[in-house]
């Protein structure tokens, strides 16, 4: 049988301050933008020397994409804590509106996260639509697999949805992009609020989308109204999308 060697203590305190350093960098993106998360203001902040830095994170593109990989965790995390509510809520229910309620409550989950987890739903959103400029193609491998284990749990969703007869076949991945990307540019359309609230409600649309989306993959209207309403029930003791506290990924 095999045995896990256990890192040793200068490993295990490069990973400390490899965490530290990550922390520091993702809050000056939270209060400051991504704009200000350099190698020199990051030395400052935690008091090394630049050349330090470095040794943990190879270039200002490793490091802003080590952020953007830490706030999806971030969000990732957050929607962990919902899925175990949902499944005790529907453990009683038919099978298609269980499979409904988790895919309603994914999506309205993203939908509230841009308000209880605003800074990590921006910096996710600055990944979509500003890859290119945010994170360097060479350093895609540190972002990529925190993107795809997120949207890989949407996806198992709509591959049980589809298994129940709770939506029409289709390839479950193409779905979640689809839903994930839809949700993202409807809830853009609140930055133009100021001009015409009740329009211009990003949330409120973005709710109206998912229900349109979900019914034309198969799903039955009354079905999916059910769901919602185990949501509702859920919503209504506690938010969907949680704040979680700097560091604490559990």
């Amino acid at each position: 049988m095999a045995q896990t060697t256990r890192p040793g203590r200068r490993e295990r305190n490069r990973l400390v301050r490899h965490a530290e350093y990550l922390q520091t960098a993702l809050q000056v993106a939270t209060d400051e933008g991504l704009a200000a998360v350099t190698m020199q203001r990051l030395a400052g902040e935690v008091g090394a020397a630049v050349g330090t830095i470095y040794t943990y994170f190879p270039s200002k593109g490793a490091l802003v994409a080590e952020v953007q990989r830490e706030a999806i965790d971030r969000i990732t995390a957050s929607y962990l804590q919902l899925r175990p509510v949902i499944d005790e809520r529907v453990a009683d229910l038919d099978p298609s509106v269980a499979a409904l309620a988790h895919l309603a409550g994914f999506a309205r989950f993203c939908i509230e996260s841009v308000d209880t987890l605003p800074q990590e739903q921006r910096l996710l959103q600055q990944l979509v639509f500003d890859a290119n400029e945010i994170v360097p193609t060479e350093e895609g491998a540190r972002v990529l697999p925190a993107v795809l284990r997120l949207l890989n749990l949407a996806s198992e969703r709509f591959a049980v949805a589809q298994e129940v007869g709770a939506l029409s076949p289709a390839d479950a991945m193409e779905r979640t992009i689809v839903l994930a990307a839809s949700l993202n540019g409807v809830l853009q359309i609140s930055k133009l609020a100021r001009w015409d609230a009740s329009l211009l409600d990003g949330a409120r649309l973005a709710r109206r989308l998912v229900d349109d989306l979900l019914v034309g993959m198969g799903a039955d209207p009354a079905l999916l109204d059910q769901g919602h309403h185990v949501v509702d029930a859920i919503a209504r003791r506690h938010p969907l999308a949680r704040p979680l506290p700097l560091g604490d990924l559990s």
